[in-house]
């Protein structure tokens, strides 16, 4: 892979910086994991909240990686899409 397309990817490439407004359905789900992990860590003592941020912490790494490797296959896959149809470019072109 190459090195531009890994750093753009891990978000070290920086083209332009976009504050990107959340929808209100995301924002209504950042808001009831708050709610739902703030009730949970009141319940738990201390040994089970740190269990439960380690668990918070896995799921966040993996996340992150799954969401890395889904962009840069999707990346690729548009890059495949537009040398298909680059390549059939001349039927559109009178001769």
């Amino acid at each position: 892979m190459g090195k531009i397309l890994q750093a753009f990817a891990d978000g070290e490439l920086y083209v332009t910086e976009i504050v990107q407004k959340r929808t209100p359905e995301r924002q209504k789900l950042i808001e009831k994991n708050l709610q739902l992990y703030n009730e949970l860590n009141e319940k738990l003592n201390d040994d089970e909240q740190k269990l439960l941020q380690n668990l918070l912490d896995v799921i966040s790494d993996e996340n992150y990686y799954d969401t890395q490797n889904n962009f840069i296959r999707g990346y690729c896959l548009g890059a495949l899409m537009t040398m298909e149809i680059l390549s059939e470019q001349s039927s559109f072109l009178q001769p």
